[in-house]
């Protein structure tokens, strides 16, 4: 998946619950402008650990599937 997709999947699910990006930050701990270029897709190092910390702020996890690690998708 491309930083763009996630961007865009996070900016979705932060614009169904009537978040903006500034409630996202002061969920997650991270700042507007890190949220801004995630959800654009220009944050390219944006890291493990913040990427999970934006997914809990919005009540999501990340998932690794046993298929996807051996190439079926």
């Amino acid at each position: 998946m491309t930083p763009e997709a996630i961007g865009n999947l996070l900016r979705i699910e932060r614009m169904r619950q009537g978040l903006t990006q500034a409630d996202l930050a002061e969920r997650s701990g991270l700042g507007k402008r890190r949220i801004e270029a995630v959800e654009n897709g220009l944050a390219d190092n944006v890291g493990i650990g913040r990427l999970v910390k934006l997914l809990g702020a919005l009540g999501l996890e990340l998932r690794i599937h046993e298929a996807a690690l051996r190439g079926q998708g």
